[in-house]
């Protein structure tokens, strides 16, 4: 039986040998995931963009390396992307005034993304909620790396002197 192991960087792409490359790994990729992330959900979305990945690259004729290290390659950069993406929301909502607390004004957060222009106002949340990338917000907005960044830092610093209280 010709196992996954021995897929070539330049080995032709077949569903078969798809589906055998995720039939001997995805116990593994989604054991992998899960112990990262600790979530099954979590888990499981990561398995599907590792797989993804794979079969893309492989499918096109792109492969570098060979099928099963590049799953795990792609696997264990999502799983730290949920990670990072889930500190990022943490410290969102930390910053997030509480009830009844006066640290600052009665605007609320609704009010202070209200300030913004709506395209700043999608970036902020695109990347402090849902956690998409510099990169991933670029290819969104059809701008580039630097422009997103120049943008991203000019719509925090108006959100936090809108959420100061302060007008401009």
């Amino acid at each position: 039986m010709n196992d996954v192991r021995d897929e070539a960087v330049g080995a032709p792409f077949t569903e078969a040998a798809f589906e055998r490359l995720h039939a001997e790994t995805f116990p593994a990729v989604w054991a992998m995931a899960r112990r990262i992330c600790r979530d099954e959900s979590e888990a499981q979305d990561i398995a599907q963009v590792a797989y993804l990945g794979v079969y893309r690259y492989w499918r096109d004729g792109k492969l570098r390396e060979a099928p099963r290290r590049l799953l795990f390659r792609i696997a264990q950069r999502a799983a730290v992307d949920v990670l990072r993406g889930r500190a990022r929301r943490e410290r969102l909502f930390a910053a997030l005034p509480k009830q009844g607390a006066s640290e600052w004004p009665e605007r609320d957060l609704h009010d202070a993304l209200g300030t913004l222009k709506p395209e700043d106002a999608t970036l902020v949340l695109l990347q402090a909620a849902v956690g998409l990338t510099y990169e991933e917000l670029a290819a969104v907005q059809h701008q580039s790396v630097g422009a997103v960044r120049s943008r991203l830092y000019r719509a925090r610093a108006q959100l936090r002197r809108a959420l100061a209280g302060e007008h401009r």
